[in-house]
């Protein structure tokens, strides 16, 4: 298991270390508004995408068991959801930017603008299963060569961009996502191809299921929105409240700290998979699991909080002097983000999904409702302060039901445990007077 975690954390961090030198030449090239621009389009896009997911991901982990034997029609209707899914979800963010949105508007009146961003919600939300099905399957090592073919990808296309126009502007930023995205999605349909499964996808759709991955996965996607949203909101409300300028530099903070984020959520993810296949008991994968992301965690957090300012001044002075602070205190969250992460796996694992649904999405509403506020009156620093006292007020609750779940589980197992026992034979009557 933790090999396996380690595999998908370092993909994950690769994806953003080359990600970061994607930033890197955007910022050093164009305008600080127009990076701002394309992040937001960015943040935007990958909120379709999670939308887009309707927990499909987590159904397939808990219904492949059942399928083991020929997953195909599984996996095919599967990434025929998520497609269909993704363009529903693309169109109401249109409509949304069309009516509501300032800045954000362009993506949905220019053409070119729209059409890339369609795309690049099919194959984000692709992706992203492809990832959970890399999860299933142990096999980390996948996501980590799809990752680092992205990251590659995705600078190498917007190196002659920016060699033949600074003025190209956010749209042509942000087109380079769509190419790094195909070509990733292709080297992970190669990839499944050359797996013990031979799988190769074809578009169908069977409704025995269909409706089975749906009627699962929806209440588990209520939860993983409820993680994720408020991240990816959270760009969309500077650059509308603030600034693009001044969404250019959170988004470059808070890409370095989701890259310690990665860990709690990862780790999580593979405890998931783990407790549905029942490798070990549920008690002692959390455990396990919180000591792992705790060390990783936190000393990723000390390293970033350390050098902050230097991270954020290769992107340029104007980065570093915005985003230092609010990257210093957003690393901070990463310890109670641990603990959150370890108590929804335990509501996946043992059903308590309305319960983890209902924490997470008070959570998620403090953070973006006092984040929206925050940004009006005191800016980018407001902002990480409200984000992490949210998380910490959250993890209380989460550390407090852990040990309630715990202790429980383990009154529940010495109670089966007693019951398995055959009755004990009556001590002959001298021992037993002996005995009092």
């Amino acid at each position: 298991m933790l090999t396996s975690s380690l595999a998908l954390i370092l993909g994950k961090v690769a994806t953003m270390a080359v990600g970061f030198l994607f930033w890197v030449v955007a910022a050093r090239t164009f305008e600080q508004s127009e990076v701002g621009l394309a992040a937001g389009a960015v943040s935007a896009v990958m909120l379709c995408t999670q939308l887009a997911l309707v927990g499909v991901g987590s159904s397939v982990i808990l219904n492949y068991p059942r399928h083991k034997r020929d997953p195909a029609p599984l996996l095919d209707s599967a990434f025929s959801l998520v497609a269909a899914a993704s363009v529903l979800a693309a169109t109401i963010f249109f409509v949304i930017a069309a009516s509501a949105l300032h800045e954000l508007r362009v993506v949905a009146t220019d053409p070119v603008f729209a059409l890339a961003f369609v795309a690049m919600s099919v194959l984000g939300t692709i992706g992203i299963l492809l990832d959970q099905v890399s999860t299933l399957l142990r096999r980390g090592d996948q996501m980590l060569v799809r990752a680092l073919v992205f990251g590659v990808t995705n600078v190498v296309l917007l190196a002659p961009i920016a060699a033949l126009s600074s003025a190209a502007g956010a749209i042509w930023i942000f087109a380079t996502w769509v190419g790094a995205a195909a070509t990733a999605v292709l080297l992970g349909a190669v990839q499944l191809w050359r797996t013990p499964l031979r799988y190769r996808y074809r578009p169908r759709l069977r409704g025995h299921l269909a409706w089975p991955l749906l009627r699962v996965g929806v209440p588990n996607h209520w939860l993983t929105l409820t993680e994720r949203a408020p991240g990816l909101i959270l760009p969309i409300i500077v650059t509308e409240l603030v600034s693009p300028a001044a969404n250019a530099a959170w988004y470059a903070a808070w890409m370095m700290a989701w890259v310690l984020y990665i860990i709690p959520i990862q780790v999580g993810m593979t405890l998931f998979a783990e407790a549905a296949n029942k490798t070990a008991s549920l008690t002692k994968l959390i455990r396990h699991g919180l000591r792992s992301s705790l060390v990783l965690g936190v000393t990723g957090a000390v390293v970033v909080a350390l050098i902050a300012p230097q991270l954020l001044s290769i992107l340029g002075p104007g980065y570093a002097e915005a985003g230092s602070a609010p990257l210093r205190i957003l690393v901070l969250a990463v310890v109670p983000l641990t603990f959150v992460q370890a108590y929804f796996v335990v509501c996946r694992s043992t059903g308590r999904l309305r319960e983890g649904i209902a924490t997470g999405a008070l959570g998620a509403s403090a953070s973006i409702g006092g984040a929206a506020v925050a940004a009006i009156a005191t800016g980018l620093v407001g902002m990480a302060v409200v984000w992490v006292v949210t998380q910490v007020v959250v993890s209380v609750w989460a550390v407090w039901r852990l040990f309630r779940l715990s202790r429980a589980s383990r009154q529940s197992d010495l109670v089966a445990v007693n019951r398995s026992r055959p009755e004990a034979e009556p001590l002959p009557a001298g021992i037993a007077e002996r005995g009092r």
